[in-house]
């Protein structure tokens, strides 16, 4: 009798909270998620943030692609250990900012492009000429020069993220960017519509 009686309080208090038991379950299982995400997005950023060093080291051959090395110099010099805030930030631009960005394509969507413009000549001996694809449909020297900026910015971020290593910190930023993206936002608003709903 006491285990029906048990039984039967269970069933009731599932029947009472469902929508909150559901909500939690989704919410667990969401985290879940996105800290397996982060700990792949992390262990395969470690490697290109090292490629951003090692593209700009001294070569015999680097004067192909050594130039805007510059740019990004001071960043490459840092050894400091970076804050969660830095990590944080850098996740947010590597894995949830695409390049071009949405604020650069529309300030260069109806800019006439310029005649004597090359993309060729402007990315030779450049590091930017590995990433060629970002520049496509690009037709004047300032939409280049600001794709450029995007992706040295993306090169600071991957390098914050290699200084970061495999930290429960660099996880839990990562995990954060991840939870934090628009989409992910949109998604939860949709579920508790649904659940309240229902």
């Amino acid at each position: 009798m006491r285990r029906d009686f048990g039984l039967s309080s269970v069933v009731a208090f599932i029947r009472r909270h469902w929508r909150i038991i559901a909500g939690a379950c989704l919410a667990g299982a969401g985290l879940y998620i996105a800290i397996e995400i982060s700990d792949k997005q992390g262990r395969a950023d470690l490697p290109y943030g090292y490629a951003v060093r090692m593209t700009c080291e001294a070569d015999p051959e680097s004067h192909l692609w050594s130039g805007g090395c510059d740019r990004i110099a001071a960043d490459i010099a840092r050894t400091d250990r970076p804050s969660f805030g830095d990590l944080y930030q850098a996740f947010v631009i590597v894995h949830h900012t695409p390049i071009p960005s949405a604020a650069t394509a529309r300030q260069f969507a109806n800019v006439p492009c310029d005649a004597d413009f090359n993309l060729d000549e402007t990315l030779k001996g450049t590091r930017y000429i590995l990433v060629t694809e970002k520049f496509t449909s690009v037709c004047s020297l300032a939409h280049a020069q600001a794709i450029m900026d995007e992706i040295d910015t993306r090169a600071r971020a991957l390098m914050t993220i290699e200084r970061g290593g495999l930290s429960y910190s660099a996880l839990a930023a990562g995990t954060l960017a991840n939870l934090t993206n628009p989409l992910v936002g949109v998604g939860i608003i949709l579920l508790v519509i649904v659940l309240w709903i229902v």
